[in-house]
């Protein structure tokens, strides 16, 4: 049996204590007390010559736990069946593993025994010709640690644990592990930092290199890592401070990984103009988001591995100029010019206008038909509407929920939804075909089936888009109550019809008109509900006009018959014009036929005139409550 040893002292006491537990020769003495041998079951003599080797082999042995990576239990090695006195297998040194940030400490136990600058350069000669630039040497107890930024050079620092023999015998005990400090930005820190920085700054280039700029030599005894974000934040700081106009920065070779927390801090480099990020650890495009709002005209990033994930050049440079669409200079090449207009940066976008026409001749023809159809499409009677659509006209619906909205909590739109003439989703001939509507009596069909509505024609968007002797092409939109149950819980829609509107005989009829149905965004609702309200009317019927036998607007056509137009083509307002402008003004100011009759007179009966007349009116308060008494019929 073997003696019992004296535990040694733990790792960190061991080396840090001021007395010097390693022993010459390193090695651990056995001795075992005497005794007779014994018979074995067979009556020989057992052989403990290979079992004693094999002990002693297993106690001198010494394996580094100080690598990174995962452990695995000490196994003994000694296999069941070897010959007796034949050698033990020798222990594998494990492998450094490589970590994530390509920072590494190393640890020097009894390396303060010696002195600095022996260490330093015994470590750069076995290091050569890999460069030897320890970060941050410190001395704690007999212990000395320092930091390196390059696997390779922690792989070769790895390997050399306890092959270096030192003056006094002993051999150099070397322990590597990955990871970096913490790290705290104190006065004397950013002092260092200023002085650093003043010494790479081109005030003639208005430029700041930074590069590998935690091995410069004036913070060789600091941590001083742009990789770490409170010391990227305090160099930007600095600069915001000191050089405000800089143009140019070089962040190369930093290990920089993470830019996210950068984009509050964007615009302290307003003016940067060339930013160089190359040999870094970026593996996401994306991270260029927080440095959106940079004037780039010049970028470089090679060397990081989000380059690597881009094939196909065109993208990569489609991707970066998404970002930073001035940038001429891509990775050291030259780029193509971007394709854009060519506007200064001052000229501001127009105001945008709630009603566009491309001929402002046709404003009173579009507003008067528009007040009339919509007057009889929210009636309950829209079969007369069919005295508006030709006789072969065409019409389609289609429908779509806003973008970003769950099904789940908003109004659902299951009535229009089994109309829903989308072609992209839609792909069968024959349903295409089925839901166009064809001919002014399947179209009005239609439109009587559908939920019954309010419009209010104030909040209308009105674009007109073609307008010639032929036809007129227009667009509107805007939001309406569909009346389901009491008006209070009808739900907000959106609409936007696109008619193509020809002339016939003294006025138009719809040609083809394409209905999109939508729920209103709550921008929209707001807005529409914000609106002036206005006193609900119920729309009187338009007398009926006696068809008349016309062209058809079709070319080369035969003549065929359609119904009268809901609008006038000429300017002279006979008694019929002035009954549709009083059903329109009715249903826009809520007030009875005497005072519409009276405000269109005295406006000469211009109804642009007479409605912006009731407006400003309206808004002073001065129309008395009987103006809106309905007493009288049509």
């Amino acid at each position: 049996m073997s003696k019992k040893f004296q535990p040694k002292p733990s790792w960190k006491n061991q080396y840090s204590a001021e007395h010097d537990y390693r022993s010459t020769g390193g090695e651990r003495r056995v001795s075992f007390k005497t005794s007779k041998y014994k018979k074995n079951n067979k009556g020989n003599v057992k052989d403990w010559s290979s079992s004693i080797r094999a002990h002693l082999y297993d106690e001198d042995i010494d394996i580094d736990m100080g690598a990174s990576g995962p452990s695995k239990s000490n196994n003994r090695y000694i296999k069941k069946g070897n010959r007796s006195g034949s050698p033990a297998p020798k222990h594998s040194k494990r492998k450094l593993w490589e970590g994530p940030t390509s920072w590494y400490r190393v640890t020097l136990p009894f390396g303060n025994k010696y002195d600095k600058q022996l260490v330093q350069q015994t470590l750069s000669e076995k290091l050569s010709p890999l460069p030897f630039w320890p970060i941050s040497w410190k001395n704690n107890g007999n212990i000395s640690t320092f930091y390196v930024d390059d696997y390779k050079i922690a792989e070769q620092l790895y390997s050399l644990d306890r092959t270096i023999p030192m003056p006094d015998g002993f051999k150099m005990i070397i322990k590597v592990h990955y990871g970096s400090p913490n790290v705290n930005i104190t006065t004397e820190l950013k002092e260092k930092m200023k002085l650093a920085m003043a010494n790479r700054y081109n005030a003639a280039n208005k430029a700041l290199d930074l590069t590998k700029f935690h091995s410069d030599p004036m913070l060789q005894d600091y941590f001083c890592a742009l990789y770490k974000p409170i010391i990227l934040l305090a160099v930007i700081d600095i600069i915001a401070e000191n050089i405000p106009d800089l143009e140019a920065l070089n962040l190369n070779d930093n290990k920089i990984q993470i830019l996210t927390f950068l984009q509050k801090f964007v615009a302290k480099l307003d003016k940067v103009k060339i930013l160089y990020l190359g040999q870094n650890k970026i593996r996401d495009i994306g991270m260029l988001d927080s440095l959106k709002g940079l004037p780039l005209i010049e970028l470089f990033l090679d060397g990081n591995p989000l380059c690597d994930k881009f094939k196909d050049k065109s993208i990569y440079i489609s991707e970066v100029r998404s970002r930073f669409p001035k940038v001429m200079k891509l990775d050291g090449l030259d780029l193509p010019p971007p394709i854009g207009f060519d506007l200064a940066d001052e000229v501001a976008l127009p105001t945008p206008l709630q009603t566009f026409l491309c001929d402002s001749n046709a404003e009173s023809i579009i507003r008067q038909f528009l007040a009339q159809y919509f007057t009889i499409f929210d009636s309950e009677n829209r079969q007369m509407l069919i005295q508006a659509y030709h006789e072969q006209a065409t019409f389609s619906m289609t429908m779509a929920y806003p973008y970003g909205t769950k099904d789940k909590t908003v109004n659902w739109l299951n009535w229009y939804n089994t109309d829903n003439r989308n072609l992209i989703k839609l792909t069968d001939p024959e349903r295409r075909f089925k839901l166009l509507k064809q001919g002014n009596v399947s179209i009005v069909s239609f439109l009587k089936e559908m939920p019954s509505t309010s419009h209010d024609l104030m909040n209308f968007h009105v674009d007109l888009t073609v307008c010639n002797p032929l036809m007129m092409s227009f667009k509107v939109a805007g939001p309406f109550k569909e009346l389901k149950g009491t008006h209070k819980n009808a739900p907000v829609r959106w609409f936007s019809r696109t008619f193509v509107i020809v002339p016939v005989g003294t006025g138009f009829c719809i040609s083809n008109e394409l209905l999109h149905v939508s729920n209103a965004t709550e921008e929209q609702i707001k807005a529409f509900l914000s609106a002036p309200s206005v006193p609900a009317v119920v729309p009187a019927p338009v007398a009926n006009i006696p068809p008349s036998v016309v062209a058809s607007p079709t070319l080369g056509a035969p003549p065929v018959v359609v119904t009268s137009p809901l609008v006038p083509l000429t300017n002279s307002i006979d008694d019929s014009t002035k009954q549709q402008m009083l059903q329109a003004l009715m249903l826009h100011s809520g007030m009875n036929l005497a005072w519409s009759t009276k405000c269109l007179q005295e406006t000469e009966w211009n109804f642009d005139k007479a409605t912006a007349v009731f407006n400003e009116v309206r808004n002073q308060g001065k129309i008395p409550p009987e103006a809106f008494v309905k007493n009288e019929n049509i």
